[in-house]
């Protein structure tokens, strides 16, 4: 008889993993959390939106509303600092940084800063027609000369009427009153009202219609040129349009400061007024009457695109 061999043990051995059957670890790579880059252009556009839209509806608000909360602030101002209602502060010293080197040359930053914005706005909306974009300019160049004018002549009266203060003589000169150390009651209230009134009207184009002349000239087919004046300019007129905000908001603490703490309450109210009637006599009477004449200015917004 045969021996019956006693069979071998059957070893079930587990497959090897390859390597491309191993589980994957996943790697989360730092790229995964920047922001795409439409979500950052949209975060953009709404900090854009949001920030213009103050400018138009606070900063740069209708001028007759404007002018009611200024004077209403020149009458009861001093009254609220005799109360002590407001409390001093470094605003209200002439030799503050503003008051010594800001509204000195105050119309100087207007201008500048109004100059590039009108040419550039009115460069599209005219459609490069340089007629009537010299006609824009020559509101700026009536402005300033009804500046000069004015405040060379509140010069002249302050001269004779202002007072030295603390020791409250007349009949001695500026001149001597400052180097004696004394504060000269002189004001600057005309200035300041009718360079913000002047700032709001020629930035009125921008807040209300610029929107509809920015379409207009989208669907021009037949006008390619003012469509890139469009591409190219925008960017440097919205930071003119901010920078003028800016510089409204610093104008309008500068007056705050004259009606709170320095000036004589007659002064401010005749400044207040020469300012309100050579802004209504050349914005709302004679820019408005819309003449042919190349000599004759126009106002804020007339040109070729009807908007």
């Amino acid at each position: 008889m045969s021996a019956v061999r006693p069979s071998k043990p059957t070893v079930i051995r587990r497959p090897s993993q390859t390597k491309s059957q191993q589980p994957r670890v996943r790697k989360v790579s730092r790229t995964t959390l920047d922001l795409p880059s439409s979500l950052s252009s949209d975060i953009g556009r709404i900090f854009q939106h949001v920030t213009l839209s103050f400018c138009r509806r606070i900063i740069f608000a209708p001028p007759t509303l404007k002018i009611f909360v200024y004077f209403f602030l020149i009458l009861v101002g001093p009254f609220l600092k005799d109360f002590h209602v407001v409390s001093n502060a470094s605003l209200s010293f002439k030799t503050n940084i503003f008051n010594q080197h800001i509204s000195r040359i105050g119309w100087i930053w207007s201008i500048m800063l109004l100059v590039p914005f009108v040419y550039l706005t009115s460069l599209i909306y005219t459609r490069g027609h340089y007629g009537l974009i010299s006609r824009h300019l020559l509101r700026l160049f009536i402005a300033t000369t009804i500046w000069y004018i004015i405040t060379s002549l509140f010069i002249h009266i302050e001269a004779l009427t202002g007072m030295c203060k603390p020791i409250n003589t007349r009949g001695i000169t500026s001149h001597f009153c400052r180097t004696s150390r004394y504060q000269w009651q002189d004001g600057r209230t005309y200035f300041l009202l009718y360079a913000l009134l002047v700032i709001n009207e020629e930035v009125k184009l921008y807040n209300e219609n610029w929107k509809k002349i920015e379409d207009a000239n989208k669907n021009m087919n037949s006008n390619p040129i003012n469509q890139s004046r469009i591409r190219l300019f925008s960017i440097p007129i919205t930071i003119l349009y901010l920078l003028l905000a800016i510089l409204t908001i610093l104008w309008e603490f500068m007056l705050l400061s004259t009606v709170f703490y320095l000036y004589n309450i007659l002064h401010k109210l005749i400044a207040a007024c020469f300012a309100v009637f050579f802004w209504f006599i050349t914005y709302r009477v004679w820019y408005q009457q819309n003449s042919g004449s190349k000599f004759s200015p126009c106002a804020p917004g007339d040109g070729l695109i009807i908007v």
